[in-house]
């Protein structure tokens, strides 16, 4: 009897994993399920990436692994979701870098506007040492990054007109994300940001609730934000970059074969991401215009007050995060402007 009993340990040891403390990687012969969950909607580029993830991961795993999409908010909200993955109750999943902050607080660098001018620079500061340290930090709090995806440029759409200038955003109720940087710049030229989940935006547009939502073009198409919101301005202000995550504990639980299986998927998945992002946002603008919208461009003149405005908000904010990796981003993107006024 007691040979049974510890054969059965075992067996549990090698095949069971709860989400707790593993002492043993799972072998390499397994079968298992990733439940990977995230808010963007099924046909955007993001799950496009995931999808071929998902394939890819199966494809070199001989079936044994199967990767499960779960868009559209189906697993919750992105906070919802880093939980679970913490706990293990998902194993993967992709949030934006803003709400991501509030887990590893040098990740607040990203969440201050005006930071990048194109997407280019953006990959070449993510994909640098510099971004590998970032996500580096991610581990103590039980995620391990797999790299750094894409969501793109936030613009403004609103309900009721075009905003063109800071001066615009006067007391106008700005849907946003809880993050505390994003929340202190709105604040600072006079808007009312209102943080909310995002399965609860398309809602509060409708009954005005908010004034209107800031996000990249394709999101605020894909969910529908600019049916309500048809007003949209491309601000540019902050860059979004999301990053995809798995759990530690999970991870590591799995045989180095399996990990660099999902490892190699994952930054081949970005890849795809970024391709495809290339040319959305005209595709996308497009579309809204042609469903009714429209979409105003800033002048040189415009932009220049946009970029203004936040120079108070990087001399009173900076302080409050990693103040010497925000002054290496910015070197490293070569933004002069905000760089000489936090030295």
């Amino acid at each position: 009897m007691s040979l049974i009993i510890a054969s059965a340990f075992a067996a549990l040891g090698l095949f069971a994993w709860s989400g707790g403390e593993s002492s043993k990687a799972v072998a390499a012969s397994d079968s298992y399920t990733i439940k990977f969950g995230n808010v963007i909607s099924a046909g955007d580029t993001q799950n496009q990436g995931y999808e071929l993830f998902a394939d890819l991961v199966a494809e070199r795993s001989d079936g044994r692994i199967t990767v499960q999409i779960y868009p559209d908010s189906q697993l919750g909200g992105e906070r919802e979701m880093i939980e679970a993955t913490q706990f293990g109750d998902i194993e993967m999943t992709a949030p934006s870098v803003g709400v991501l902050a509030n887990f590893d607080k040098s990740l607040q660098v990203f969440d201050f506007p005006f930071i990048f001018e194109d997407a280019e620079t953006a990959y070449k500061v993510l994909d640098s040492e510099l971004g590998d340290e970032l996500l580096a930090g991610l581990e103590k709090s039980g995620l391990i990054a797999l790299g750094w995806g894409e969501n793109g440029f936030r613009n403004l759409a609103m309900v009721d007109e075009t905003v063109k200038t800071p001066a615009d955003m006067q007391g106008v109720k700005l849907r946003t994300m809880q993050v505390p940087m994003h929340l202190a710049y709105w604040k600072s030229i006079g808007a009312a940001p209102t943080p909310m989940p995002f399965p609860e935006v398309f809602t509060s547009l409708q009954q005005g609730v908010v004034d209107g939502v800031e996000n990249p073009y394709e999101l605020l198409f894909s969910a529908r934000f600019t049916e309500p919101a048809h007003y949209l301005t491309e601000t540019r202000h902050i860059y979004d970059p999301e990053v995809i995550l798995i759990s530690k504990t999970f991870f590591e639980s799995r045989s180095a074969e399996d990990q660099q299986i999902i490892r190699d998927a994952a930054k081949e998945a970005i890849a795809k991401i970024r391709s495809l992002k290339t040319n959305i946002s005209d595709e996308i603008r497009a579309k809204i215009e042609a469903a009714g919208g429209t979409v105003t461009d800033l002048s040189d003149e415009e932009r220049r007050q946009w970029i203004e405005s936040a120079i108070p908000f990087y001399q009173q904010n900076a302080s409050k995060v990693d103040t010497e990796k925000l002054k290496a981003i910015l070197e490293a993107a070569g933004n002069t402007t905000f760089l000489e006024v936090i030295q």
